[in-house]
């Protein structure tokens, strides 16, 4: 099977760590040129990535076949949400050759494997390199992942960013409450805001939405922020986990209150 080599593509769209052989950095490092003559941001190890990867190649090398799921196997998202890693898309490549080079080039001569390498949403990248006899079996995991939040750092962020938001109207900073009863409502997923603002004396405004990271707005809360009548806010956040999906988000309630109203959110 001397200079053969066979791959295989997945791409889908939200135990110990493994310790990175010499093999793995020196493909992590094949990668990692591609993107720079590509003018893209270097894949960052990840080793979580590299755990789900490296379940794979061992069964890759069990079969002696490649593919992306075998029986009794959980689905790629499901792998990588399983080791704790939060990411909002992954993507697969695997291959058999005898030489690591070989292996290589053979991806990035292939279109949909050379887009995973290339792909510049992706930020992290997990690889594992199970050898049988002059075989090598690769697993190369790609993820976006995100940053991890708790409620607090979420919810400080999404305020810091509203003041930001608030000053650029040129209007006066919003008194911002943090509001348990927010919370509540944005743990249930409640979406009868015609309700809930009944429970909320004053409120003339509520918007609930949910997010992945605290630095983008939907168009509803830019359009309240910037409302020049409005001078309190109330806010609730709550962290809805990915499970094994990894797909995590947050949900937000705010509750907003005009300058004229005596009612206390």
């Amino acid at each position: 099977m001397k200079n053969t080599v066979f791959v295989l593509i997945l791409v889908l769209g939200g135990s110990a760590a493994h310790s990175q052989s010499a093999m793995e950095k020196q493909l992590l490092d094949l990668v990692n040129k591609e993107r720079a003559k590509a003018k893209l941001s270097k894949l960052e190890w990840s080793d979580k990535l590299a755990q789900a990867a490296l379940a794979h190649s061992r069964l890759l090398d069990q079969h002696q076949d490649l593919s992306h799921q075998f029986a009794g196997e959980p689905a790629l998202q499901e792998r990588v949400g399983s080791t704790g890693l939060r990411f909002n898309s992954v993507a697969e490549n695997v291959a058999e050759s005898p030489e690591l080079e070989v292996a290589h080039k053979s991806l990035m001569h292939s279109p949909g494997h050379r887009a995973n390498i290339l792909n510049e949403n992706y930020n992290a990248i997990g690889i594992a390199i199970v050898q049988h006899g002059s075989q090598l079996f690769v697993t190369q995991d790609f993820a976006h992942v995100m940053a991890s939040y708790t409620e607090k750092q979420f919810q400080d962020a999404m305020i810091t960013g509203i003041k930001r938001a608030r000053r650029a109207e040129k209007l006066p900073p919003l008194d911002i409450l943090r509001d348990p009863r927010l919370r509540k409502a944005a743990c249930n997923q409640d979406m009868n805001t015609d309700k809930m603002i009944r429970g909320l004396p004053g409120a003339a405004r509520l918007v609930v939405f949910s997010r992945s990271e605290p630095g983008s707005f939907p168009h509803d809360l830019r359009q309240a922020v910037a409302d020049a009548k409005v001078n309190r806010m109330g806010i609730g956040v709550c962290l809805e986990t990915g499970g094994r999906n990894g797909f995590s988000h947050f949900w937000v309630v705010a509750a907003f209150y005009p300058e004229n109203e005596n009612a206390q959110p």
